[in-house]
């Protein structure tokens, strides 16, 4: 029972990483524009990695050694990519094309981050 919240907190992390990512990859990529109604579903997600990646952070009570550094670069990359989704014009494929590559990035750091956690 006392790992309901954790779980819930990670599995909404992990998918509103994916619908974000996601959307502006293919928006990208597969469709060349991003829809205005994929928007107000990417503001929810932007909300639900803030909210869930602020709790999982406090949750933990100690870091491996240069965690925050690799932390704090993966945090500065996902505001960038809020910021070319909320400030989004069309015809700025440049703003999703760098979304796209720096949600690999994160991903990547959040893979390496997870790996020196366990170990």
């Amino acid at each position: 029972m006392d790992a309901i919240v954790p779980i819930a907190m990670r599995w909404m992390h992990l998918f509103s990483v994916m619908v974000l990512i996601g959307g502006v990859v293919y928006a990208r990529f597969a469709a060349g524009e991003m829809a205005d109604r994929f928007k107000p579903m990417a503001y929810v997600a932007i909300g639900a990695i803030l909210v869930s990646g602020l709790y999982l952070f406090l949750s933990k009570s100690s870091h491996p050694a240069h965690y925050q550094m690799r932390f704090g670069i993966k945090v500065l990359l996902a505001l960038d990519v809020f910021a070319a989704v909320v400030l989004y014009k069309k015809g700025k494929q440049k703003s999703l094309t760098r979304a796209a590559i720096w949600g690999a990035v994160i991903v990547a750091i959040a893979g390496y981050l997870r790996w020196i956690t366990l170990h």
